[in-house]
Parts: C-alpha cells; sequence; structure tokens
C-alpha cells in the first residue's frame, strides 16, 4: 500500500512537470507529410514548422497508447525540405491565460524516411549532348552516388552522369544516403538506394498536336533528331503499350519525321515509345501528348440555287460546309467507297453520291492540323464520322421547261403538220392559227433525250383543252395526267384529239408538280405554275359564207301596202366576216327565198302567201351551239324584196283612198330566229 501510494505521488509530479518526449522516436516521413513521437502526457501537444508557403502547425488532439508511452502523429506538407525547421510545445494556455514565453522547443527528428531519390516522372536519362542529369527529389538527402557504367556526380540537385558508353541503355545508379536519412523498404530501413533508367540516345516529340481519343485509325507526327541514325521503320514503335505502325517517314534538316498510327486511343495521355528490334529491345525515344476529345464533325450540304438539303445527291454536286472545330485544326471531308465521292478545289468542297447506290450514310472527315512540315500537311491525323445517317437518292430540280421553250433546242415543244406533210413547231405564248384540215396532225413533243441527268426524275403535269368557238369545252377532248418522266433515248409524244369543228381553240399547259419530297426547293417556288403554254386555233378565214334556216317573225312589209307578215319562213344564205377567234361578224350580206304572208292580212285585203328572193343586211347574235351547224342566232333583218304571185288588187280599209295594183317589189324588215350554220370560210 505504501508503494501504490508512492507510484500516484510520482505519477502526479510527473503531471505537474507537463509532456515529455523521447527524442529517439522522432521520425519524419518526408514525402507522405507525416511526423511520429513517443512521449508522456502528449494531449494537445503542439507541433509547429516552416516550409516554402509559410509557417504551419497541428495538434495532437488524441494520443494513441504505444506501450508505457503515448504515441502521436502528425500531419505536414508534402514539400518540405529535408532540413525544415521543427519546434514542439504543451498544450495552448486556457483562454484568457497569459501565454508562456518562448514555449516552443526545437524538435530534431531522429530518422528521416523518403519514399524515392529520384522524382517520380525520372523514367529516361537523356545522353544526347554526351552527358545527362537526372534529378534529385531531396538533394540533401544523397551523401553519395555511383554507377557501374558510367562516372556520377551531385551537382546542383541532380546527377550529372558522363562517359556512358553509346550501347548502352540503360544505367543503374547506386545511391548512399545521409545519416539519419533511409529509405524505407517494407519493414525496413535502409540508407542505401538502387535504381536503374532508361538512356535515350534520341529526343523525340509530337508535333502534331494533341493526338485524339476516340477516333478512328488516330496518327501522330514524331520528330526524331537526325543523330538517331538508322530507318524509323527498322524501330518497333509501341503506343502506351499497345505496337503501333510507321505509315510514312520524311527528312526535314536535322530531324526525321514519322508518321505512326497509334489506333484507338482512350487515355488522357499518349505515350510513344521506339525501341531497338529483339533481342536487344532497348528504348531509343519516348514522346508524350495529353490527347483531346475527338471533335463532333457538324456539316451542312447545298446544291447551288436551291438552298441547303438533308440528303447526298447521286446526280449533281452538293457543296459541303463544316464548321470550325476551333485552333489550328480542321476537318477535312473523306470520300465513302460505294457511297459518294469527294472534289475539292479553290472554290470549295463537294460530293455526289455514287450513281445507282441507295441506303444512308454517314459523311466521314479527316482530321487536319495547319502548320505541319510540308510532308504531312494535308495527312488525316484521325478519321471522325457524323453522328446522324444521311439518305442517298437523286437531287431533282424543275428543269427549265418555259426558257428552253423559246429556244432551238425545247424540252416540249407542241409540233403540227404543215400543208407539205412536214413538222411545224407552234410558238408558244402567242395565239397560232392552223386549217382545220390539218387539226389530226398536232401532237405534244416531250423531249427526254434533251433531259439533263443532273436535273433528276422530273414530276410534270400536261394538261389539254379542247373548247368551241361559243368557249364552252369539248368533255370528250380533254386531258389533265401526271407523268413522272427521265432522260431517255426517245421523246414521248401525246397526240392532240377532239377537235371537231371550225375554230376549236386548243390550249396546252405543261407544268412542275409541286412536291416538296421529289424536288429541290419547291416550297420556295411555285412549280405548280405553267411552266409553258401553248393556244391553237384550228381553222382559217376572214370571212364566213353559210346556209341557215330563218323564221322571220313579226315581219313588216314597208312598201304599199304596209302590214305586218305573222307567218313566214325560209333559208337564207349569209356573208360575214371572221375574227381571229372565228367569231361571225355582228351584220352581213344576206340572199335567200322566203315564203311570207302565211296567214297574213293588209287592211282588209288577204296578203296572198308567196315566195319571195329577198337580198339585203341583216345583224345576227349567236345564242346557241356558235360555230355549229345546229348554231341558233336572233337576227334583225332589212331586205329587198322580189315577190313571185300573181297581180291582185288592193283595196284601202273603209274605202278610203284608191284601190291599185302593189308591185312585185318591196322593203321588208323585222326579227327573224335563224338555225344552221352550214357553209365555209373564205
Amino acid at each position: 500500500m505504501v508503494f501504490a501510494l508512492l507510484l500516484a505521488l510520482g505519477r502526479t509530479a510527473a503531471a505537474a512537470a507537463g509532456p515529455t518526449i523521447d527524442p529517439a522516436s522522432v521520425i519524419l516521413y518526408l514525402d507522405e507529410g507525416r511526423l511520429e513521437l513517443e512521449g508522456d502526457d502528449l494531449r494537445n501537444v503542439r507541433v509547429q514548422w516552416k516550409g516554402p508557403s509559410g509557417p504551419g502547425s497541428d495538434v495532437c488532439l488524441t494520443p494513441k497508447p504505444s506501450g508505457k508511452r503515448e504515441r502521436c502523429a502528425f500531419s505536414l506538407p508534402h514539400n518540405l525540405p529535408l532540413d525544415v525547421a521543427l519546434a514542439w510545445a504543451p498544450a495552448a494556455p486556457p483562454a484568457g491565460a497569459a501565454a508562456a514565453p518562448d514555449a516552443f522547443v526545437p524538435l530534431r527528428p531522429a530518422r528521416v524516411i523518403i519514399d524515392r531519390v529520384f522524382p517520380a516522372a525520372t523514367t529516361a536519362l537523356d545522353l544526347t549532348g554526351g552527358h545527362g542529369r537526372l534529378p534529385l527529389a531531396h538533394p540533401q538527402a544523397l551523401a553519395a552516388v555511383d554507377c557501374a557504367q558510367a562516372r556520377c556526380e551531385i551537382e546542383d540537385a541532380a546527377v550529372d552522369v558522363a562517359a556512358l558508353s553509346g550501347s548502352a541503355t540503360t544505367l543503374t545508379v547506386h545511391a548512399h544516403l545521409a545519416p539519419h536519412v533511409f529509405v524505407l523498404r517494407g519493414d525496413a530501413f535502409e540508407s542505401t538506394f538502387t535504381q536503374s533508367v532508361a538512356v535515350l540516345h534520341c529526343p523525340a516529340s509530337i508535333v502534331s498536336g494533341a493526338p485524339l481519343r476516340r477516333a478512328d485509325t488516330t496518327s501522330v507526327v514524331v520528330r526524331l533528331d537526325a543523330r538517331c541514325g538508322g530507318d524509323p521503320h527498322a524501330l518497333r514503335w509501341t503506343a502506351n503499350g499497345e505496337p503501333a505502325q510507321v505509315v510514312r517517314v520524311a527528312k526535314e534538316n536535322d530531324a526525321v519525321l514519322a508518321l505512326i498510327s497509334v489506333g484507338d486511343v482512350e487515355d488522357a495521355t499518349l505515350t510513344v515509345t521506339a525501341t531497338r528490334p529483339e533481342p536487344d529491345g532497348s528504348v531509343i525515344a519516348i514522346a508524350r501528348a495529353a490527347t483531346r476529345p475527338a471533335p463532333l464533325p457538324r456539316a451542312s450540304l447545298e446544291l447551288p440555287g436551291y438552298g441547303i438539303i438533308d440528303f447526298v445527291p447521286t446526280n449533281r454536286d452538293a457543296t459541303v460546309h463544316v464548321a470550325p472545330v476551333g485552333g489550328a485544326a480542321r476537318l477535312a471531308l473523306l470520300p465513302v467507297e460505294g457511297a459518294y465521292h469527294v472534289t475539292s478545289d479553290a472554290n470549295g468542297t463537294r460530293l455526289r453520291g455514287e450513281e445507282g447506290v441507295g441506303g444512308y450514310v454517314a459523311l466521314r472527315f479527316g482530321y487536319r492540323v495547319q502548320g505541319l512540315p510540308s510532308p504531312f500537311a494535308d495527312t488525316d491525323l484521325a478519321i471522325v464520322s457524323e453522328q446522324l445517317q444521311r439518305p442517298i437518292r437523286e437531287a431533282s430540280v424543275p428543269a427549265p421547261i418555259g426558257p428552253s421553250a423559246l429556244g432551238p433546242d425545247p424540252l416540249v415543244e407542241l409540233v403540227c403538220t404543215d400543208g407539205h406533210g412536214k413538222a411545224q413547231r407552234i410558238p408558244p405564248g402567242k395565239r397560232t392559227a392552223i386549217p382545220f384540215s390539218r387539226r389530226d396532225g398536232c401532237r405534244v413533243v416531250i423531249h427526254r433525250e434533251r433531259f439533263k441527268p443532273e436535273d433528276g426524275t422530273q414530276d410534270l403535269t400536261l394538261e389539254i383543252e379542247v373548247s368551241k368557238v361559243d368557249d364552252s369545252p369539248r368533255a370528250d377532248a380533254h386531258v389533265n395526267e401526271r407523268m413522272v418522266l427521265r432522260p431517255a433515248s426517245e421523246p414521248r409524244i401525246v397526240w392532240i384529239k377532239g377537235v371537231k369543228g371550225q375554230f376549236d381553240r386548243v390550249t396546252v399547259r405543261i407544268a412542275h408538280v409541286a412536291d416538296d419530297v421529289r424536288y429541290v426547293g419547291s416550297t420556295e417556288t411555285r412549280t405548280s405554275l405553267p411552266a409553258v403554254q401553248w393556244t391553237l386555233v384550228v381553222g382559217e378565214g376572214h370571212f364566213r359564207f353559210y346556209a341557215t334556216a330563218a323564221i322571220p317573225t313579226g315581219l313588216f312589209h314597208i312598201t304599199a301596202p304596209s302590214g305586218v307578215l305573222v307567218l313566214n319562213f325560209g333559208a337564207l344564205s349569209r356573208l360575214t366576216w371572221l375574227d381571229r377567234e372565228g367569231h361571225e361578224g355582228l351584220v352581213g350580206l344576206e340572199l335567200g327565198a322566203m315564203g311570207i304572208g302565211f296567214a297574213s292580212t293588209v287592211g282588209t285585203t288577204t296578203f296572198p302567201p308567196t315566195l319571195a328572193v329577198i337580198g339585203g343586211i341583216g345583224v345576227s347574235i349567236p345564242i346557241g351551239n356558235r360555230g355549229e351547224a345546229s348554231q341558233a342566232s336572233v337576227n334583225l333583218h332589212l331586205w329587198g324584196a322580189y315577190e313571185l304571185r300573181d297581180d291582185y288588187i288592193y283595196t284601202p280599209p273603209n274605202g278610203v283612198g284608191t284601190s291599185f295594183t302593189p308591185t312585185h317589189w318591196s322593203l321588208l324588215f323585222g326579227p327573224s330566229i335563224t338555225i344552221g350554220n352550214i357553209g365555209t370560210n373564205l
């Protein structure tokens, strides 16, 4: 019991004396940024340091037991130098209490543990200039260094290497660490360090810019110093450990340029390595470059004069517009065998689908970088494709039917046979008259042999209308046909039918069908309007001489004895002029025979029915079937007549006046209805 009391008193005294640190337990893990130490009463013990980025400190809040003592671990920056100034102090005084002067006491590590002698990126030694330098991660950590195959010296925070054989491919470096400095190997602390590094006798660099990730057939241009010598084809090339192929080699001044196909790149960094062939296998050169994602190509196709299209045309060139991808890079359209081909000149890039090919295709582009040496100026460093698929089909544009109809080689024309049996071309937009006898020799000729393949399939409507002189249509002669035409070796002929009467008018119209599925740009162009039109009048003559049946009503007998002749009928011949449309003139000369005076009286005397030969003028207005044999007209006549009758004595009514014998000559005036138009044109 007395012993326990003395032990408790000892602990109380130790606690009153403050924390203690075992100097031999202080270990600085320099590369890990950690300081470990052991001691007594370490709760809230503080450690401070002064590093390149300024002073810092850490506190041991919860010590861990380590045998009869306590262990604390402090976090330090990873960039502290080997001779960093460390200090420690007990727990900070409570708030409001006066701080003890010079509370921090210098702390010297008993051991400094480093993870590496050389930086992690040091994998090769460049001896192109005859000597090389290996940078040191902690220059003060090395006491001495030696190399088995060369002369090595520590100089300016690096190991200077010289006098190495030109055939050497690796260099083994033995480093002796300074006192109290160790390298951790497993669970053991070692004071020496050995590392082998590759020897590079040839500097290399990727001069084609950042390689593309996730692109097809990615390639890079590697620049090798001319002192490397040899043929790049004889070397073994790898890209991120995978085999690579030399595509092309060119020389430029004091360098050798090699185009290396590296395939599909997935990593953020591309490392291209050149080694000697087996069995040597030594590394000759290493080149690295950061990669970039493959650009998404954005392109539009345009038919000059017709606007943007969304397909690949097979019968004419389409201009390709490619959006820029930024920097010194650009995308160049590449042909796809069996789908489309590409042409380029000063006016731009154009493509055209292969003839007879259908389906869909994605445009492919070569990734090119400006500023490369001339042998590789137009080299495709990668292949990228559009995300969308474009249909391959024919581009149809409205053929110039209207303009060509006015020229010497019309695409469509109206032809009639002349009096000698030869073809007579009818001009469009102009009313043309032909004899009625040639009515069966007219036809529409569609010259498919003159269609251009680049215009594509033509969707046309042919409309033929035949109307009578009175503008009423002949229903059996109407034609309205839609035709889908392609270029062919022979024309297509459509004969005109249904012309049955003199001065029948034939109207022929040809128009493109307004189909935005077939025609490019039809939404902006009114393709449904007639492209060309002909008007043909079948009949000629300036005068019309014809016979008709007349039924005068209320014919007035002007000469004495005067009066109204109620019932009359007869036959007339009429001569009148014709206009260009075949319409008869309003006034005509008339000659005929007329039965007059049937059931008529003059005064108190019955007018004797008689046959009269008449002649004079008349005004005629057709009211039905104009120009046909059954034409009906209303008329107003003024005739001189010779009455073929016997003499009779006329007695005035109511006995007023003197009776007399009327003459055979008379003057007649009055309206009539005529039916018929049988005659000829003069």
